[in-house]
């Protein structure tokens, strides 16, 4: 096995979600244990202090829930397919700016004093980070964080069948009717030329501005160049989870990588759990949409409901100062997910649908009632559900009767129990454990340079060289040609021959005519 001598590697981390943060600051933690030298712009800081990790602290970090209120999506803002491809691009064009702009950031760019074998960058809007990459002419790998798109595709050299890969924004699998073809065609066109003439654009003014002390703006890449150069897309995805589509050399699977072995639980809560005779539902929003800010119509269900149940609920709740909660309900404003998922009483996952909790929900074998919000977590309850091990609650429709009912078909029903443990089964059923595939490709890149034998030539091709079209266009054009070559010089032949034919007279017709005689008449 080959490893990798203490490299310096930069990761860029410049989203401000928590749960983005949480993820990929466990591919941090690996590497510190190999013994790389990581330095981090980030906007958390660390839980404890490691010699070889320098934190450029995003310092506040941009205040997503002002910008984009809770409220909205409390109201179902982003439900609709365009409303969620307007978020990404708003969101990411404006941590971008926020992020670059930043003090720290900015006297990081102007250092001239390090370098760096590798650069490490989370794969989500934010683009005119790889800049990062130019200036110290180091290698690119990236972390997908919400699995595969096809301008992902693209940038590796592969161009996504839309037949039967849909955009990651709809609510469709690989087998599609012909109305959901067309609609994933129009979908997927617009992303593209959007991206392509409004978004990156904008992210290569945003890169130019801000690392404009680095050298000449006239010098620099354009960020579609710095996509094109990426050696490696570690994408958080899984073969069970998602439907089969395409790959090429450098896009790589990783999902449940962050997943190890469950740690002891707090006292209190395995106190809780350990009691939990009937069972226990654990209940989380995420670390973005907060159940304390839910309007107080839908809290009610939740409390009413909860209050009737025979199982305990364990309730990740921001005010645990709340009164009047129910005698079986828990709440703690933090919870360690997948170790409490991981607990034997757990016999229910009460989510809002996000990757990470999604992935953790599965790894533990636990049945799921989804209530998706925005971005992919709809399409992640979609694939769930289709799977046999979850149902779906609109937040919407979130009521005592409908709240009420799937919980019960849920815990009642065996059928979802025995397909949340197959799907378990799947998958936890790797060739090698994804952390360590992780790893194997980011040292793979530092020992090789960027590896750049890994990059197909088809990134530098328009979408009518790969399919061929300029070859079909030739073909067509030469046989159409030919053929009308060959039938003008058959009509040319044809006339000069009439031409060159003898005519016959009239004279010479009578003089050939028989003689039309009368035989004599017999008597």
């Amino acid at each position: 096995m080959f490893g990798a001598d203490s490299s310096k590697i930069l990761v860029l981390v410049p989203f401000p979600a928590p749960s983005h943060w949480l993820w990929l600051n466990h591919f941090v933690q690996e590497l510190l244990e190999r013994g790389h030298q990581i330095t981090a712009i980030a906007n958390f800081p660390a839980k404890s202090p490691h010699a070889n990790y320098t934190e450029i602290l995003i310092d506040p970090p941009y205040d997503i829930p002002h910008y984009f209120p809770i409220s909205d999506i409390f109201n179902s803002k982003y439900s609709s397919d365009w409303s969620n491809l307007v978020l990404y691009w708003k969101a990411g064009l404006a941590t971008t700016q926020y992020a670059l702009e930043n003090t720290n950031v900015q006297q990081f760019i102007e250092q001239d004093d390090t370098d760096f074998d590798l650069v490490i960058s989370e794969q989500f809007f934010q683009e005119a980070f790889l800049m990062f990459a130019h200036k110290y002419r180091a290698p690119i790998v990236t972390i997908g964080t919400l699995g595969y798109a096809d301008y992902m595709d693209r940038a590796m050299g592969l161009l996504t069948p839309w037949s039967f890969v849909p955009h990651p924004i709809l609510l469709y699998v690989d087998e599609m009717s012909f109305s959901q073809r067309c609609y994933n065609f129009l979908i997927s066109t617009t992303d593209a030329l959007i991206r392509k003439y409004y978004y990156l654009p904008r992210q290569d003014k945003l890169a130019k501005k801000y690392f404009a002390s680095i050298e000449g703006s006239e010098s620099f890449p354009s960020v579609d160049e710095l996509e094109k150069s990426i050696s490696v897309m570690l994408i958080n995805s899984h073969v069970s989870t998602s439907s089969p589509r395409p790959s090429i050399s450098g896009l790589v699977n990783v999902a449940g990588a962050h997943i190890k072995p469950e740690n002891p639980l707090p006292h209190d809560i395995q106190r809780f759990l350990d009691s939990a005779s009937e069972g226990a539902i654990f209940f989380s929003l995420g670390s973005y949409v907060k159940s304390s800010d839910m309007p107080k119509d839908k809290l009610k269900a939740f409390f009413e409901v909860f209050r009737n149940l025979k199982q305990k609920v364990l309730w990740k709740f921001e005010d645990e100062t709340m009164v009047n909660v129910p005698r079986n309900v828990m709440v703690r404003k933090w919870l360690p997910q997948s170790d409490i998922l991981a607990h034997r009483n757990i016999v229910l996952f009460i989510t809002h649908g996000g990757m990470f909790g999604s992935q953790e929900g599965i790894y533990r074998g636990v049945p799921m009632l989804f209530i998706p919000f925005y971005g992919d977590q709809h399409r992640n309850a979609l694939k769930a559900e289709r799977a046999g091990y979850a149902l779906t609650l609109n937040f919407a429709d979130v009521n005592i009767i409908t709240l009420g009912s799937r919980i019960n078909e849920l815990l009642t029903n065996p059928a979802y129990t025995r397909l949340a443990r197959k799907a378990s089964e799947l998958f936890r059923d790797n060739l090698v454990p994804p952390m360590d595939e992780a790893m194997h490709w980011i040292e793979y890149v530092i020992r090789h340079k960027g590896a750049k034998h890994l990059k197909s030539s088809s990134v530098d091709l328009s979408w009518w060289q790969y399919l061929m079209w300029d070859v079909i266009a030739f073909y067509v054009g030469a046989l159409t040609l030919t053929i009308c070559i060959a039938c003008k010089t058959l009509k040319a032949f044809c006339v000069k021959s009439a031409k060159h034919k003898p005519k016959e007279s009239k004279r010479n017709v009578s003089l050939t005519k028989p003689k039309n005689t009368k035989k004599p008449k017999s008597n």
